[in-house]
């Protein structure tokens, strides 16, 4: 049995052989050539109609009508040739009769029916201009060039009756729209991605039948025999190759088309004017110049053109302000954006003599009500969010979005007083709840101002001022707002300071680790270490990690100073291990930022690898800001268990989802914040220690308490249960050459009283 893939090249090729054949043996003989090719017609118009009749039949749909109506042109076809075979046999003729003409013209009236109903398939009753422009051009032009090349040459020669003139004049008008339509229909076939393998054949073959009837029309003008020749090689090809199409139909995968707008690219733009070229060089070739076809569809494309220009011109116009106010303004509030903040303020500070407030606003907690609502809620918020705005600074005073939940306003000729009093309007409008999908939520700014030209000259530097007091007004307590003064700008100084001295403040070894012994509260033995980073700066002095490290994180320094810290600490852990003291885990803060990199799990596995650290003898200490995305979080920790790497949650209590989250996270030890420790004395704080030492013990965890610095504070702990602490009672954390004197004191007493008493 044939294979499927190789029956168009044994089929093709075995007709080819059968036309080559006939021609070599009958050269000479028209008679024989002429009934040799009616009978590779017939032959392959039958195979042709049954396989486009089982592919409609097979099919549904505009799908099965496209193949029958093919179906139908093929078999007239087949029997116009059938009529020449009789004709021929009967009479010994072998020219075209007038019924085999008309046969073969209502034939391709059903080729065209079902190329038509082919592209209505695809794109149904719709179409971008542009696409259809660029077919009329097609059109304008391949008629011009057909009625110039071959019909007119045909009307010009015709001596027979007016029905026979017709008829020579419509045949190859018929062949043109076929040519037309199928490049057309070939075209969205290209544009939609729905070029299968069926449709190619039929395309090939109805190229093939009007290469043949051009063939045909040649052979006509020059008067030459044409019976038999290279034309009815052509026309077996067609018949065979929209047959083919037929047999793979029913093979191919049926996924309905859509309906859809083809895209225009760059490279069919410039078919308009390449159409034109191919006029003018067809009128200049022609060395006619009088107004005939050819010049005809020149001026008609010409005209085409240059009402599509005008329309384009109109078309760009009205895209230009669509796009400038797209550029500038925010889609969802429909206020400026920040673009057009940038240039308004640049040019209000411009002017002379003009004092200008930026009123900068930050919904507090919104993060809150779109992880927990969904973005949805969130962009309603905005929304009402901006018509309060509106509403409290007026329509003089330009309103921006910047993004996200942050807007600003310009107050122009504003002294502080009046910038005070539209923060106020702006408090009082979010006094109302918002509602959202049938919710009650209560949503309130803090806002941060700052003063042209009192705090700066710069729009860069008066929206960074305006930041700066936003964020003190979040920590004093949201809901408020504050102007930017000399004692922020200190902050911020600093801030800027440290920012840039921490960038290179690794490099320049600035950073130091001490180590801080963990205990067993009731043996006071060493059990373990926990690693803090110190900065000494030459100039600045001790630098304490609750200042740096929040700057670390905003600037994203954090991720290279975390990695830094673990290595470090794994490596002088290790370096004790070497010199013969007892094993101890270590114990490394990782931030929320370190945690979150992508790269963060590779690091890990990368330093203990390179340090030669036990994964046994590290301990990893997350926060429970870090758990923001709860099962992305999960995962990180699980793949650190499985390298054998231990996980504590420091500052455990402190947060409100602890008690929720807790049973989820893959975690061994939670750490109690030192705020527990401070106030033991307190009856319910006491009461809260207690719950948080049994929740861990209850769930086989490691319980550590922080921040014991009284021998009162560790006899209440050891009597609730609290196995492990570390404080100043213990010591403070020191320097690794102190750490090590006490683990050589441990180490030749065999207890830590004198490190205790030390």
């Amino acid at each position: 049995m044939l294979r499927s893939g190789r029956l168009p090249v044994y089929l093709l090729a075995g007709f080819a052989a059968a036309i080559g054949y006939l021609y070599a043996i009958y050269w000479d003989n028209v008679w024989m050539r002429v009934l040799g090719s009616n009978i590779l017609q017939i032959a392959g118009g039958a195979i042709g109609a049954y396989w486009t009749l089982r592919a409609g039949l097979r099919l549904t749909g505009k799908r099965r009508r496209f193949w029958l109506l093919l179906c139908a042109g093929l078999i007239l076809n087949t029997l116009s040739n059938f009529q020449l075979l009789y004709k021929q046999l009967a009479s010994s003729a072998t020219d075209y009769s007038i019924f085999s003409y008309m046969v073969w013209l209502i034939a391709y009236g059903f080729f065209l029916a079902a190329l038509f109903c082919k592209y209505r398939h695809i794109y149904g009753q719709s179409a971008r201009a542009a696409y259809i422009f660029n077919i009329i051009v097609f059109m304008v032009t391949a008629v011009s060039a057909s009625i110039h090349f071959v019909i007119d040459p045909i009307i010009s020669i015709a001596d027979e009756t007016p029905f026979v003139t017709v008829i020579s004049v419509v045949y190859p008008l018929a062949s043109l729209s076929i040519f037309l339509i199928t490049l057309i229909l070939y075209y969205c076939l290209l544009q939609q991605g729905a070029l299968t393998k069926s449709m190619l054949y039929v395309i090939w073959g109805m190229l093939s039948q009007v290469a043949g009837d051009i063939g045909y029309a040649y052979l006509a003008e020059q008067q030459e025999q044409h019976s038999g020749e290279f034309v009815d090689v052509l026309w077996v090809l067609a018949l065979l190759l929209i047959g083919l199409g037929g047999r793979y139909a029913g093979e191919e995968q049926t996924n309905p088309m859509q309906a859809g707008e083809p895209e225009v690219h760059h490279k069919e733009s410039v078919f308009p004017y390449a159409s034109i070229a191919v006029l003018v060089i067809l009128s200049f070739l022609s060395k006619h110049w009088d107004f005939n076809s050819l010049s005809q569809g020149l001026l008609l494309l010409f005209l085409l053109i240059m009402g599509r220009q005008l329309r384009m011109m109109r078309v760009l116009n009205k895209l230009m302000g669509e796009y400038r106010y797209l550029a500038y303004h925010d889609p969802l509030t429909g206020l400026k954006n920040r673009i057009r903040f940038q240039q308004d303020l640049e040019r209000i500070i411009g002017k002379a003599g003009v004092r200008a407030g930026l009123l900068l606003i930050d919904l507090d907690r919104f993060k809150v009500i779109n992880d927990t609502l969904g973005h949805h809620a969130g962009d309603l918020i905005l929304v009402q969010t901006a018509e309060r705005l509106r509403r409290s600074v007026g329509a003089r005073s330009p309103l921006y979005r910047l993004g996200g939940d942050e807007f600003v306003v310009i107050l122009t000729d504003a002294e502080n007083s009046w910038c005070a009093a539209a923060a106020d309007r702006i408090l009082g409008e979010f006094r109302e709840p918002f509602r959202c999908e049938g919710i009650e939520i209560i949503v309130t700014p803090s806002i941060g101002i700052s003063i042209y030209p009192d705090n700066g000259c710069t729009s860069n530097d008066l929206l960074k001022y305006a930041d700066a007091a936003m964020y003190l007004a979040k920590e004093s307590g949201k809901n408020s707002f504050r102007f930017y003064d000399t004692e922020l700008h200190a902050i911020m100084a600093r801030k800027m300071k440290l920012e840039h001295e921490l960038r290179r403040a690794i490099e320049r070894r600035q950073f130091k680790l001490h180590y801080q012994p963990k205990f067993e509260l009731r043996t006071k033995r060493i059990i373990g270490m926990e690693a803090l980073l110190r900065w000494e700066h030459p100039e600045l002095g001790i630098v304490s990690p609750a200042e740096f490290i929040p700057v670390a994180e905003e600037s994203g320094q954090i991720v290279a100073i975390g990695d830094w810290v673990l290595e470090r600490a794994c490596e002088q852990n290790k370096s004790w291990q070497d010199k013969g003291y007892p094993p101890l885990c270590i114990s490394v803060n990782v931030s929320v930022r370190q945690f979150q990199h992508r790269e963060f799990l590779m690091s890990v596995r990368s330093v203990l690898q390179r340090t030669g650290l036990p994964a046994a003898y590290l301990e990893l200490e997350i926060t429970e800001s870090i758990m923001q995305n709860v099962k992305e979080g999960t995962e990180v920790l699980r793949a650190l268990r499985r390298m054998g790497i231990s996980i504590s949650i420091d500052d455990f209590g402190t947060g409100y989802s602890s008690l929720f989250i807790i049973p989820k996270l893959p975690v061994d030890t939670i750490k109690i914040d030192k705020s527990f420790i401070d106030d033991i004395d307190d009856r319910v704080q006491l009461s809260m220690l207690k719950t948080i030492i049994d929740l861990g013990l209850s769930l086989n965890l490691g319980v550590v308490a922080e921040g014991i610095e009284s021998e009162h504070q560790r006899q209440v702990l050891v009597a609730h249960g609290c196995p492990v602490g570390q404080g100043y009672l213990y010591s403070r954390p020191v320097s690794p050459e102190a750490f090590e004197e006490m683990l050589s004191a441990a180490g030749e007493s065999g207890t830590n009283t004198e490190i205790l008493s030390g």
